[in-house]
């Protein structure tokens, strides 16, 4: 089991705990994903197990808050696809993202690799450069 209370090393304020409490914030806008939460969770000096334990901390979280396991559309109407290998129950996804990265070596994941959104972010439609608005105009 991680300490809860230890802090980052960057910002002495921020504990464990606040880190996993609030880490579900963007999962209804911009998503949250592991190339975020991985080095998240080395900023607190967690490696090996404990590092381990923290990623499958907040994955839990980001699923009880609401979270869908997604990757980017490469093609499509939509810009995400659910990812639903991972199993059932939050724990089950969970623990076999968690093995998946430790598979793959256990490093920093690269941006694309998971995300987690909400299931409305999901179903949003692909937005394409010409249907965004210039702020210029």
């Amino acid at each position: 089991m991680i300490e809860m209370k230890r802090s980052r090393r960057d910002a002495p304020e921020d504990t464990v705990s606040n880190y996993i409490e609030t880490i579900s914030y963007y999962i209804d806008s911009d998503g949250e994903s592991l190339w975020r939460i991985v080095p998240g969770g080395r900023t607190f000096g967690f490696d090996g197990d404990e590092l381990a334990e923290f990623v499958r901390l907040c994955v839990l979280r980001l699923l009880e808050a609401g979270a869908v396991a997604v990757r980017h559309a490469d093609e499509g109407p939509l810009n995400w696809v659910e990812q639903t290998q991972y199993g059932s129950s939050n724990e089950e996804v969970a623990d076999a993202i968690v093995a998946e990265w430790l598979e793959a070596g256990g490093g920093d994941p690269e941006w694309h690799w998971l995300w987690f959104v909400t299931r409305g972010v999901l179903e949003t439609d692909r937005r394409e450069p010409a249907d965004i608005p210039n702020r210029a105009e």
